[in-house]
């Protein structure tokens, strides 16, 4: 419990932290001209908050934004997530066991993800995930690449990257589904800055019945030195090894002031993913 209590408080604090007036683009230092003009009430506290930048091709698209950017819902470019899938745990649930006797243990499962996500106008993320699960202990790594459309009008392409590794521990594992708590190391490498602290994570997928099908949901969560907050939920299909899944994700990153030039620079992305893996 003191370590759930842990993963709520942190993601708690990332949402906090980062619900204040900020600029995006996370972890790139704002440029002359690119800020929104100083208040009459400004004062020289050190770290100055600007609203987002707004982003459009034409005049009509310059009214002030919400002071974190988010992304539009269109359907994007094909998504490939890292979200593991039990594919054999359904292959084991349809074999029974001889009544009075116990289920056999489940073998270590290998995991090898491939995802695209997309966020509308703003951009997309290809993501690899590949993991380890035995009984109660397991690990994972990750790693998602983000193409963004610049924030100051120009046709450039900002890239995030993000990196995690975690090890990996179920409370709960039957032939019916897992759930994990996960801690690790994460690492978002942005325009103007590598940020490198704590990650905590909690997962979960479940069978549907009788079905190939699966419920899968993934939150994560980075409380220093940037905020990260990472949450998809979605549906796994199972065909043998082959699992394909399809579900929303949204991404929150805040770079919490660190550049130099005082600015908290945000970005909240949100949008569809599709992905298609193996598990053996």
């Amino acid at each position: 419990m003191g370590f759930w209590k842990t993963l709520c408080a942190a993601l708690a604090v990332a949402v906090l932290l980062g619900s204040a007036p900020a600029e995006a683009r996370f972890g790139k230092r704002s440029r002359p001209g690119t800020s929104d003009a100083k208040g009459s009430d400004d004062k020289d506290d050190g770290k100055q908050e600007h609203r987002a930048t707004p982003v459009g091709r034409y005049a009509s698209d310059a009214p002030v934004r919400s002071s974190v950017r988010a992304s539009g819902v269109g359907v994007g470019w094909f998504d490939v997530l890292f979200v593991s899938g039990p594919a054999s745990y359904h292959r084991r649930a349809r074999v029974a066991a001889p009544r009075g006797a116990r289920a056999p243990r489940p073998a270590p499962l290998v995991h090898l993800n491939v995802q695209g996500d997309s966020f509308g106008d703003t951009g997309g993320a290809l993501d690899l995930f590949m993991a380890l699960d035995g009984q109660r202990w397991g690990m994972d790594a990750r790693v998602s690449g983000i193409a963004l459309s610049a924030d100051d009008g120009s046709d450039d392409t900002d890239r995030l990257t993000l990196l995690d590794a975690h090890l990996t521990i179920s409370p709960w594992s039957t032939e019916r589904g897992r759930f994990r708590l996960e801690a690790g190391i994460a690492s978002a490498h942005a325009p103007d800055a590598i940020f490198v602290g704590p990650s905590f994570a909690a997962s979960l997928e479940a069978c549907i019945g009788p079905s190939p099908f699966d419920i899968e949901a993934r939150i994560q969560a980075v409380p220093f030195p940037h905020r990260q907050v990472d949450m998809q939920a979605g549906l796994a299909v199972h065909l043998g090894a082959l699992n394909l899944r399809g579900g929303w994700r949204t991404l929150y990153l805040s770079d919490a002031g660190q550049l130099d030039d005082g600015v908290v620079h945000a970005d909240l992305f949100s949008g569809p993913y599709l992905g298609l893996g193996l598990s053996f």
